[in-house]
């Protein structure tokens, strides 16, 4: 009789066993999905952060292209000016921002600056019958360039300045 309760025993202590194993293997299952969905969430907030902050520094440069004047040391119209006449090109690396978090590592692009005057302006090709007023038309255009997870975006920006 002795030894028919310790087989007995012996049983219930490897069915335990199984159990317990049986538990910790689901329990790992469940904590690979959740850190995987993490991940995932994650990644996207990333790309969101950065898409707010490319979206921000693109805000500046359209608020750069209405406050620069036309002629002056600072005119758009001037030499060595931010918006250098078509096909010329200035390229610059930019900080668009810190990403949050510990680390905070900055997001950096580069952004292409240009000027594009009218075919109507008088200067160009414009005559006073296609232009009576003679007045003045200039597009400046920024485009941004930068990185994300080893994709590569575009952002553009054209400011239509008159006078």
């Amino acid at each position: 009789m002795n030894i028919s309760i310790r087989k007995q025993k012996s049983r219930t202590r490897a069915s335990l066993l199984i159990e317990v194993a049986a538990g910790f293997g689901a329990l790992l299952i469940v904590s690979l999905l959740l850190l995987k969905a993490a991940v995932t969430v994650t990644s996207v907030q990333r790309w969101t952060v950065t898409q707010g902050l490319s979206d921000a520094y693109m805000s500046r440069e359209v608020a750069l292209g209405k406050r620069l004047p036309f002629e002056g040391t600072n005119g758009f119209l001037a030499a060595g000016t931010l918006f250098p006449a078509f096909p010329a090109v200035s390229t610059s690396t930019v900080t668009i921002g810190i990403l949050p978090g510990g680390g905070g590592r900055p997001v950096t692009g580069t952004l292409r600056r240009t000027r594009v005057a009218s075919n109507n302006n008088l200067a160009e090709s414009g005559t006073p019958i296609t232009n009576p007023t003679g007045s003045q038309a200039f597009q400046l255009q920024s485009y941004l360039t930068y990185k994300i997870a080893g994709r590569s975006y575009v952002k553009s920006r054209t400011i239509l300045r008159v006078r």
